[in-house]
């Protein structure tokens, strides 16, 4: 399946576009670089899940996966549309409370969580997905200082070995993140022994950018198996189950991405089918989904400042962004589609596409094919919703573009341009 626009994009004469608006006056109203973000692609993405679920598995929770692009606007979307939150430090768990977001959904997971972090999230009645035995024990020192009892779910390490780029990897056994089975039992026991923490459930999480669905199948046994061996070695009952997210989207057209309602209706009809075969009650289940909502929502708009001409080699277009808005490609050499809005010419010539940021390794992307480029023309990527503005920086000082939401053909500002004054705002001097 092969979805690398947004779902309102359209073709015009000399424009594009987007949610009913002109990316040509989008950049003239808020300039370049720009993150554009469709709102209703957002909507129906997040309705894949809820509706599915609620006819197949009505004992769910789709909590947005928050690392791949979040903001004030972004977690008020997702709420809008019943979904909550899979949040990994203080600082997007802080954005989520300012939110709309149920707190009854919302997740907070990481592998080295700060006492402040946890402080802030057992203060909020918010759960915790522990990662080790070192953070438990903080967990209940916290937790007891404070009379709260902590919501406590357990992540575990499936084994599984995903196909994806090694850095996205996280449920072989190696992983950094998560429990071994036989070390998990025993803090499992001792949680639901302790009159400071509340035993809810299991996670897991095999990686990202997953086309394989072979895994999530083998996901979801190894988890009906060890809830089936925590009730009976434990005789303690697991309420919930995440089987973390990680579907897979099309960046380019080579890439077939998997239907992400054939997985998840086919992992809920096995959880179904395993927990009545070993006489378990069904958990309530939870996703967490974050690229396959929000991706192929977004897009970054550019102005080409040159094109400049090499000798024997493709030809340089140098772009007004770059790394600094979008890293992925020096960091997982990930691959984008990529066009011009208002084309000038029906030529077409192969193009390097670089940043303006001072690394000869600012390059977002080579071989890519294109209507004759000129200065000062718009340059669009498309899937670029998921972890470019999450993962931006100020690198060279750079201001870290503006982030508009388009819905109807009426745009609305979720994140204002930086400015210079806000670069050296923190500066001591």
């Amino acid at each position: 399946m092969t979805n690398i626009h947004p779902i309102t994009f359209k073709k015009a004469i000399n424009d594009i576009i987007i949610g009913g608006c002109s990316l040509t006056e989008l950049a003239a109203t808020y300039n370049t670089p720009l993150y554009i973000i469709d709102e209703a692609t957002i909507i129906k993405n997040c309705q894949l899940f809820t509706h599915l679920l609620s006819e197949h598995y009505p004992n769910f929770c789709i909590a947005y996966a928050s690392k791949a692009g979040l903001n004030i606007g972004l977690s008020n979307l997702m709420a809008s549309n019943g979904i909550g939150a899979d949040v990994v430090s203080g600082g997007e768990l802080y954005t989520v409370l300012n939110s709309n977001v149920d707190r009854n959904q919302i997740y907070f997971h990481g592998n080295n969580k700060s006492k402040e972090e946890l402080a802030l999230a057992i203060d909020h009645g918010i759960r915790l997905v522990v990662d080790n035995a070192d953070e438990l024990h903080n967990i209940s020192r916290i937790a007891q200082e404070k009379n709260k009892k902590a919501l406590l779910m357990f992540r575990i390490k499936p084994g599984i070995e995903a196909h994806t780029h090694e850095y996205i990897k996280t449920g072989h056994i190696d992983s950094k993140f998560g429990l071994p089975f036989n070390e998990a039992l025993p803090l499992i026991q001792a949680t639901s022994c302790s009159d400071w923490g509340d035993f809810i459930g299991i996670h897991a999480h095999i990686g990202s950018q997953i086309f394989d669905t072979t895994p999530y199948m083998d996901l979801v046994a190894i988890l009906v198996n060890f809830i089936k061996t925590i009730q009976e070695d434990l005789n303690v009952s697991v309420k919930e189950v995440n089987c973390g997210g990680g579907f897979g989207v099309s960046y380019t057209k080579n890439d077939q991405a998997p239907d992400v309602s054939d997985i998840i209706l086919a992992m809920a009809n096995e959880l179904k089918l395993l927990c009545d075969a070993n006489r378990l009650p069904h958990p309530k289940l939870i996703f967490e989904p974050g690229r396959s909502i929000i991706a192929q929502a977004g897009v970054t708009l550019y102005t080409v400042g040159a094109v400049k001409p090499i000798a024997n080699h493709e030809p340089y277009v140098f772009v007004d962004g770059g790394m600094a808005d979008n890293p992925r490609p020096m960091m997982y050499q990930s691959e984008y589609t990529f066009d011009i809005v208002a084309p000038s010419s029906d030529h077409r010539d192969t193009y390097t596409i670089a940043g303006k940021f001072c690394e000869s390794g600012d390059i977002l992307a080579k071989h890519v094919e294109l209507p004759l480029v000129e200065k000062n023309q718009l340059l669009v990527v498309y899937g670029t919703g998921a972890y470019n503005y999450s993962m931006s920086s100020n690198y060279n000082r750079f201001c870290k573009p503006a982030m508009v939401a388009v819905h109807n053909g009426a745009p609305r500002i979720l994140v204002k341009r930086e400015s210079y004054k806000d670069i050296i705002q923190y500066d001591a001097v």
